[in-house]
């Protein structure tokens, strides 16, 4: 992270996130990284433990940050179960992998807010304001490669 430290956004201690990445280190980066600058941060590893969190949360979520390549549920196949429950909740994709897999994996949609991995603790902050500024929108819903039945 070697762009300009971040020191605080307007979201910020108002607004709620859970970081969904099956790479341990990956959630424990950007856990650090929204914590410091004020954001309420929960996380989860998987699909299911998402779904989990999201029941069982003390707050409300306003923004899931969700990998899209992940086993068992993809990340596109996670966000559709969240709009069915919890319309409300904003999306943010990330990933490392090329377009064509991420087609692969359901992510077609043109208005989604995606962020590429790596990524700079600037663009990272630059991504989930504009996600917590939109208004959330539900995805196609085509089935995907690996959406489980």
């Amino acid at each position: 992270m070697a762009d300009s430290p971040i020191l605080s956004t307007p979201l910020a201690g108002a607004q709620t996130i859970l970081v969904v990445d099956d790479v341990r280190i990956v959630r424990h980066v950007i856990y650090r990284l929204l914590s410091q600058v004020g954001f309420r941060v929960y996380e989860a590893a998987s699909g299911a433990e998402a779904i989990e969190v999201l029941m069982t949360a003390t707050r409300s979520i306003d923004l899931v940050i969700v990998d899209v390549v992940m086993p068992k549920m993809s990340g596109v196949a996670l966000a559709r179960r969240i709009h069915e429950r919890w319309p409300g909740i904003r999306i943010l994709f990330m990933s490392a992998y090329p377009a064509e897999v991420l087609v692969r994996e359901g992510l077609e949609h043109p208005n989604v807010i995606f962020l590429a991995k790596p990524f700079s603790g600037g663009e990272l902050l630059n991504k989930v304001t504009a996600a917590l500024r939109r208004v959330p929108s539900p995805l196609p819903t085509h089935p995907t490669a690996n959406q489980p039945d």
